[in-house]
């Protein structure tokens, strides 16, 4: 069995999350339709862009220019993949969606000035 699952989360085509993970999208799009997919789609790909761009910085501050210049293609294809996205719509939830991150947002803006006494 080990060998079995070592080949298959070999295999570079595969894509593979935790459970847990798997059953929190699935109540996301049960709840939202399919606009989680879509954000949380490009919040991974904009922090992964993020992450590349960070280590062509760090390979420009070493001098190792050839390696900032493959970085830096592989980090205009995660953009080329957040603008592609950016265009592509949902074909539910997005209203919902958006209302619950602005309660969640007003939210968390509340706790934290309660917890740091700020009640204006």
């Amino acid at each position: 069995m080990h060998e079995w699952v070592q080949d298959f989360v070999n295999d570079p085509s595969m894509v593979g999350i935790p459970v847990e993970m798997a059953e929190e999208i699935n109540g996301l799009v049960e709840k939202y339709g399919d606009e989680p997919l879509r954000q949380i789609a490009l919040f991974t790909l904009g922090r992964w862009y993020g992450v590349h761009v960070g280590v062509v910085q760090e390979m420009v501050a070493t001098e190792d220019f050839g390696s900032a210049i493959a970085a830096s293609m592989d980090a205009a294809k995660v953009n080329t993949a957040i603008q592609t996205l950016e265009g592509v719509g949902s074909f539910g939830g997005d209203d919902d969606w958006r209302r619950m991150l602005g309660e969640t947002i007003v939210s968390e803006v509340d706790e934290r000035r309660a917890w740091n006494g700020d009640d204006s």
